[in-house]
């Protein structure tokens, strides 16, 4: 989603607390609901095209399906929607958002417009006073709408709202033991996401941590074929993207060097390569976190928080075809796309968070990463030795550019 302004968040009024979202993904449509058990705030689900979806209430409006997006920061719900609330109050301004990877092939867009509200927004038993945009275009979101779950940077509406995304709010509000989100997202499609806590019962294994230029973008390296291939990449880590997109140079070359059959078309975004492979021959292909350069800068901080090994997370075997074709071809869910004002950027969608447990630390600055407990062993998670593979191509410069200039991501 493209970002535009900064904006400063709510006083603090309540006390801290933390809950849990039961999700759920599934091929055909429909509602999935979960009983409450082990203190879980479990809601009805539905699912469409690759994007993860969970039961919101907004203002005098409930069970709204609302896309769980951290590649975008507002509350846009579609045309008809909102219902005010006894809180609710209509604001002097309006919103015009766009939005990016909209396709399930992780292209397209789309230019929301509306008004802009303040009321009250629910979410897993808690809930923020939170600026919500009520579109009243043509354009049209998923479903009911969607929650961005990035920073604050990422904001669209204008900064005369004072918006800040939901998560902050509650954080700002107060309404979160700790100011971290995790997504719990497992490959039989099924999933979990938790507010204000690390649920350590939830993974396996050390918590691999690192650290963040932005929410939710951070450096890590490229793992093809257990080696890595290049280092300090800018990732960010979209669960509202259905694929994972990559430079087409570098797409290109993982193609040529794992057996993918690549094809380049042109698109209204721009140029596409999408690649064909094997249904039963799926290549290995991951990334490197914390990234090698800062595991050596944590290496010399004794009180750093960042983890001190690189792990490989590769994208789970299960999760490459993107579309079955027949007769053992596959689509790729991995393509290459040029982003011209981010160059080298990576954007990890939501396949790649399958098998994960990932945890958001808005606090801290960082991410987390561990395997799920019952993932499929063999298809998250390995460990990278340092220094044993050459890095053919350094990221570096492309990680100072976007820190300096990232002013929009796609969604």
């Amino acid at each position: 989603m493209a970002s535009i302004e900064v904006v400063s968040g709510f006083n603090s009024i309540d006390q801290p607390s933390s809950s849990r979202l039961a999700l759920s993904q599934r091929k055909s449509t429909g509602f999935l609901h979960l009983e409450r058990r082990d203190g879980l705030a479990s809601e009805g689900i539905k699912i469409d095209a690759g994007f993860w979806y969970a039961d919101f209430s907004i203002g005098g409006a409930s069970n709204l399906s609302l896309l769980i997006d951290t590649g975008s920061g507002d509350v846009v719900v579609n045309p008809g929607i909102y219902v005010p609330g006894k809180t609710s109050k209509k604001l002097d301004s309006t919103f015009e958002n766009t939005y990016g990877t909209t396709s399930k092939d992780g292209t397209g867009s789309a230019t929301i417009v509306g008004d802009l509200y303040s009321d009250e927004v629910t979410f897993g038993g808690l809930t923020a006073t939170q600026i919500v945009g009520s579109a009243n275009g043509t354009s049209l979101l998923p479903k009911s709408g969607i929650v961005g779950f990035s920073g604050q940077r990422f904001n669209q509406f204008p900064a005369s709202s004072s918006a800040t995304p939901f998560f902050q709010s509650l954080c700002n509000q107060k309404k979160v033991s700790e100011c971290r989100f995790g997504l719990a997202l497992s490959d039989d499609g099924t999933g979990t996401q938790i507010l204000g806590e690390l649920d350590t019962s939830l993974y396996t294994g050390d918590l691999v941590v690192a650290p963040i230029i932005e929410n939710w973008v951070l450096p890590g390296d490229l793992v093809v074929s257990g080696e890595v291939q290049e280092r300090d990449l800018p990732i960010e880590l979209d669960s509202g993207t259905a694929t994972i997109v990559g430079p087409i140079d570098t797409v290109s070359a993982i193609f040529n060097a794992t057996g993918i059959q690549g094809v380049l078309r042109s698109t209204s975004d721009g140029d596409l390569l999408i690649g064909y492979f094997p249904c039963d021959k799926p290549p290995t292909v991951g990334f490197n976190f914390p990234s090698e350069t800062n595991v050596s800068l944590a290496a010399k901080e004794s009180s750093s928080t960042i983890s001190n090994k690189s792990s490989t997370f590769n994208i789970p075997l299960n999760s490459w075809p993107a579309v079955d074709n027949g007769n053992n071809n596959c689509t790729a869910v991995l393509s290459g796309q040029n982003y011209k004002a981010h160059p080298g950027l990576w954007v990890i969608g939501q396949p790649f968070f399958q098998g994960l447990y990932i945890d958001h630390n808005l606090e801290n600055g960082t991410v987390g990463f561990a395997p799920l407990k019952g993932a499929n062993p063999g298809s998250t998670t390995t460990p990278t030795p340092i220094g044993d593979a050459t890095a053919h191509r350094q990221g570096v410069w492309a990680i100072l550019v976007l820190a300096l200039t990232l002013v929009a991501v796609t969604m």
